[in-house]
């Protein structure tokens, strides 16, 4: 009797916890066999302890529509295979945890007819196994199995699709705190685009529900979330089933990070939103029950990939917690690194020497010898700046995609739109529409991918405070007798106040007729309950008036700006010639001749005219006087026409800068810039220049004064013009040349001056004197002088008399050393050597030359220096 007891307690455990997960999903497999149907084969892998003795030959399916949710009809389907999946392979564990799923697969192919709603399909089983971590314990907590099949969205046809199939790799070792990857992808036959996230797990039938029984189970209609979601304990829910440690990749799938330190059952459920051309048409889900285990591994594994946006350095570490003595190599795929690409450390940093991607590989060896390897990617592409912009429109907004890369090009998107009241609040294409379900504060996050492997996050904050989107017509004037049409832009009902001269206020675009000025307000209300308030201004005047301005003058080649001074709303000028626009106020006019515009100003059907003559002056054509030369000291008058009012410039050397015809005495070259005006009808001055330039003679009569014996040539030798003339003309062998030579037979004082000219007429006169002695060649010396600054005798200078040619003049003081030395004779000594001034005492002279004759003279002696 004990022994059945038992039994019946093992049995009726078994039925009560069992189930371990699974996923349904569906197929279309074209039309009907009737018209207006299609045919769907449904399949539901559902995962069981192994060793349960509860696999039912049957389960039911509830057919809902996708609006209503009403029940439209229930079907049985088939067990068409049962199957272990487990997990063998321990060589590098310690303590491996069992890891065994029995699989059961039931299909079911039927028609379902056309709709523009789809149809939801579900199916509630019992039992969940006990003892999960994440989850309260409940009595008979069981599994929903849920999918939809879409209809008609935003007026294009989706029913023939084919849900995603979730790929069947569930027997991964996961041991705690150690980080593990977990493959939970999908694929679709339709090449939708996917995204994955962590999504809420959903309560199912139970024991007085029959969940588990063969017979037909009352199934309760959707929605589910968040009406039947399991309970979760603190710390975990449907977007941390594993805590904050373990995320998974929106893109990819991959379940990954460091399992919790708990040992146990953890439920994951995971949707995958399937998007065709941008549109969400599905979710398909799948829940598995994960066991962390108490077990630890020799393992070498690596995140899927590695990337750096900011720099060039990258930490790794094993991102498997391993036994105490493992060794570890590192090899980075940098070469270029040079011995930085190997490291032994257990966590090294290593930077890479440029952009690009790079192969790591770490080996870790334990001491029992068990060797594992990993490989992962690492791009070295800095430089992802993620970022979005929104519009919002009530509860509807637009997201635009901003992001910037310096490499490659952005190639995913993944927007989680922070709506906590939806399991479906994400989306994958770069640029999507969300509408959020009530007014409020949400955070978005988009994360993006680069064509480079580069991955990066942005999350801003958005405020949903229910304002509808409203333009409406822009503040305007009328006439009394005029209707004018007002437009409110909005999606949503519409009312007009006041409900004055108005034909329709609760039309979009009403006629009003004013008679006095009025404001005409605007209210929206769309089909989100948003509201937006404006108003018009509608000004009425009785009649319009318009002053075109006085008549005015411009000169030839200017522009003036017409001022008309008017109540009118819109104007039209004619002749339309050199006008900037003769349809608006203030044009400008440039006519080419004196022109009389007419401008009409209207405001509806009133209006009113006037005119302006603009008169047209041609500037000044000034005439000035030609370029001309002059000679220094002479004067030219100016002089220029072609107007009234003359201003020279510069003002130097003129009488007068303020008349047509000045006089000009410059003493050096000048060019002069006149402005001419005229009072007559332009005051717009012209210009013209007139250049001056002033030729100077320098006369340069060459030798200054000089000494020279008597019947001793002296070359004379003058410079600065074309044309000479010697005076007097005695003693010189020609006096019309520049460079004659006087002998002069008589001694005494001669004076001799050069008159130079050039072909203008310009002269200047310059003169020397020329000492004639007789019989007296030779140097002659003094002895004393005294350099102290008085002007008197303060150099010592040797006159030569018939000497041509000084060979040297050299003063010695008294220790031999020469103090000063020259080759002219009339260059004297100042009593100072390099600068300083010399002792008084006594110095030596030495003179050697050439007299005329070129007989040579050498002299010496001395001479006394005194202060």
């Amino acid at each position: 009797m004990f022994l059945i007891l038992l039994l019946s307690l093992f049995y009726l455990y078994s039925l009560a916890d069992h189930l371990k997960g699974g996923s349904m999903y569906y197929e279309y497999l074209g039309s009907g066999s009737t018209p207006n149907t299609l045919k769907y084969r449904i399949t539901l892998k559902q995962y069981l302890r192994c060793g349960t003795l509860q696999t039912d030959q049957n389960v039911y399916l509830g057919i809902f529509d996708g609006a209503s949710n009403q029940l439209l009809k229930t079907d049985s389907m088939l067990l068409i295979r049962s199957e272990i999946a487990q997990k063998s392979d321990f060589s590098c564990i310690v303590r491996p945890p069992p890891v065994c799923y029995q699989i059961d697969t039931y299909v079911l192919v039927l028609d379902l007819p056309n709709n523009t709603s789809g149809y939801t399909l579900s199916i509630q089983r019992c039992c969940r196994i006990l003892g999960i971590i994440n989850m309260y314990d409940l009595n008979g907590v069981g599994i929903t199995y849920t999918n939809k099949i879409p209809g008609i969205i935003n007026g294009k046809i989706y029913r023939n699709n084919s849900s995603p199939v979730f790929a069947q790799k569930d027997t991964a070792i996961i041991c705690k705190n150690t980080r593990f990857s977990f493959d939970f992808s999908a694929t679709d036959a339709d090449r939708d685009s996917l995204s994955y996230s962590f999504i809420i797990g959903i309560l199912g039938g139970d024991n007085s529900l029959s969940g588990s029984k063969p017979t037909a189970p009352i199934i309760p209609p959707p929605p589910y979330i968040p009406n039947a979601t399991i309970p979760y304990t603190p710390g975990f829910s449907g977007k941390n089933p594993m805590g904050p440690g373990v995320t998974i990749n929106p893109v990819t799938g991959i379940i990954s990070g460091i399992a919790p330190d708990t040992i146990g059952t953890y439920i994951v459920a995971v949707t995958a939103n399937e998007y065709r051309g941008g549109v969400l048409i599905g979710s398909t889900r799948k829940e598995i029950h994960i066991d962390v285990g108490n077990c630890q591994l020799t393992a070498a594994s690596l995140k899927p990939n590695y990337s750096t946006c900011d720099g060039y350095a990258i930490t790794f570490k094993n991102e498997t917690a391993t036994l105490p003595g493992t060794t570890y190599e590192w090899d980075f795929g940098n070469p270029a690194s040079g011995v930085n690409n190997i490291s032994f450390s257990p966590t090294p940093t290593h930077v890479f020497t440029d952009t690009g991607i790079y192969r790591i590989k770490l080996k870790a060896k334990g001491t029992a010898g068990c060797q594992d390897s990993a490989t992962a990617l690492a791009y070295i592409y800095p430089g992802l700046f993620p970022a979005f912009s929104n519009q919002i429109q009530c509860k509807n907004i637009q997201f635009t995609d901003i992001s910037k890369t310096n490499f490659g090009n952005v190639n995913t998107w993944f927007w989680d739109f922070g709506d906590p009241s939806s399991t479906t609040d994400t989306s994958s294409t770069q640029n999507p529409k969300y509408t959020y379900p009530a007014f409020g504060i949400y955070t978005v996050t988009l994360s993006i991918t680069n064509s480079k492997g580069c991955m990066a996050s942005f999350t801003s904050s958005i405020n949903i405070t229910g304002k509808a989107a409203l333009q409406i017509t822009k503040d305007t004037l009328i006439c009394s007798i005029d209707t004018l049409q007002l437009n409110a832009l909005g999606n949503g009902t519409i009312v007009w106040t006041p409900n004055y001269n108005i034909n329709d206020q609760f039309n979009q675009s009403p006629l009003v007729s004013p008679d006095v000025p009025t404001t005409y307000y605007a209210a929206l209300t769309d089909s989100f309950g948003c509201k937006a308030f404006d108003s018009v201004f509608v000004n009425v005047i009785q009649r319009v008036t318009i002053d075109a301005g006085k008549d005015t003058g411009i000169c030839l080649g200017d522009g003036v700006q017409l001022n008309s001074i008017s109540n009118a709303l819109f104007y039209q000028w004619s002749p339309s010639i050199m006008l900037s626009n003769n349809m608006i106020k203030n044009p400008i006019a440039a006519p080419l001749v004196t022109t009389k515009y007419y401008v009409t100003g209207n405001v509806g059907k009133c209006q009113s005219t006037d005119s302006i003559i603009v008169k047209v002056a041609p500037i000044p054509s000034p005439i000035a006087t030609r370029d001309t030369i002059i000679c220094l000291g002479q004067s030219i008058q100016l002089n220029v026409s072609g107007g009234s009012i003359y201003t020279w410039s510069p003002a130097s050397f003129l009488n007068n800068p303020n008349i047509a015809d000045p006089i000009s005495k410059p003493d050096k070259n000048v060019r002069y810039l006149v402005a001419v005006r005229d009072t007559l009808g332009c005051e717009k001055p012209a210009f013209d220049t007139v250049t001056v330039l002033v030729q100077k003679i320098i006369a340069n009569a060459g030798t200054r004064d000089t000494s020279i014996l008597v019947n001793q040539p002296l070359q004379l030798n003058a410079t600065g013009g074309e044309f000479y003339l010697w005076s007097p003309s005695s003693f010189l062998n020609n006096a019309t040349i520049p460079n004659p030579i006087a002998i002069i037979n008589t001694p005494g004082n001669f004076n001799y001056a050069v008159t130079i000219s050039n072909a203008r007429g310009c002269f200047a006169t310059d003169t020397l004197s020329v000492t004639v002695y007789k019989n007296l060649g030779g140097l002659y010396v003094p002895n004393a002088f005294t350099p102290n600054a008085d002007g008197k005798n303060d150099v010592f200078n040797i006159i030569p008399i018939g000497i041509k040619q000084i060979k040297y003049f050299r003063i010695f003081n008294r220790w031999g050393q020469i103090i000063f030395s020259s080759l002219e004779a009339k260059k004297g000594w100042d009593g100072k050597f390099k600068g300083l001034p010399q002792d008084v005492g006594v110095y030596i002279w030495m003179i050697e030359g050439l007299d005329y004759q070129d007989k040579k003279i050498m002299q010496k002696g001395t001479i006394t220096l005194l202060r």
